[in-house]
């Protein structure tokens, strides 16, 4: 457990791959670690139940084609349906936007990485005295970089990671407001690289991530 959450403080990066295809999921995992992001996140969709054996799929299919390479985390993961699912899949790190104790609680049983999504100082530390490893600051259209560094002051001994609105050209401000990595999305997935199956666009704007750190 150390030795992973070591591997994140020093890679500092990870990117939600949000609605992408199965079909597509391993090439834009090997797009994105040729880029030099080695952690991932693969949601669940609440909305559509039909689909979370797909995404256990694409959880599963990255752990394959990439073994040791790219660790591979399940997020939106807010019931225990999901963790079990996530979990079978091999996901190695279970993400929530909001705090569930009872998903921190079996995601730390399990041996696995708990990152649950938090707002206030409050839910933050309730987190991490729950066993979280790592705390998403959520949502992000209220954790400003005032924000963080005013939290991160006195709670200096909590690892955050902000997610939303972080790209190359603001990560090192990000970065330096207190938190120690950032959650990232369009920033690296552009979506006409996407449609037009650009992955060596993906691993440049990865790359331009990373080159940053």
């Amino acid at each position: 457990m150390e030795a992973f959450v070591k591997e994140f403080l020093e890679k500092k990066v990870i990117v939600v791959c949000r609605g992408i295809a199965e079909e597509e999921i391993v090439n834009v995992a090997q797009a994105l670690y040729d880029g030099g992001i080695s952690f991932m996140e693969v949601p669940f969709d609440q909305k559509n139940p039909d689909t979370f054996a797909a995404t256990a799929r694409k959880i599963s299919a990255v752990r394959k084609a990439l073994e040791g390479k790219m660790h591979v985390g399940a997020g939106t993961v807010i019931t225990m349906e999901q963790f079990e699912i996530a979990k079978a899949a091999g996901a190695e790190i279970i993400v929530s936007p909001t705090l569930e104790e009872d998903v921190v609680t079996a995601t730390k049983q399990a041996g696995l990485i708990s990152m649950p999504g938090c707002a206030t100082p409050s839910e933050i530390t309730k987190a991490y005295k729950l066993g979280a490893d790592l705390i998403k600051l959520f949502p992000s259209s209220v954790i400003t970089l005032k924000t963080i560094k005013e939290i991160s002051v006195p709670l200096n001994h909590i690892p955050l990671v902000c997610f939303g609105g972080v790209t190359a050209e603001n990560i090192k401000d990000v970065l330096s407001a207190g938190v120690v990595g950032v959650g990232m999305g369009s920033a690296v997935l552009d979506k006409k690289a996407l449609t037009d199956k650009d992955y060596d666009k993906i691993t440049a704007l990865a790359k331009a991530v990373t080159e940053q750190i």
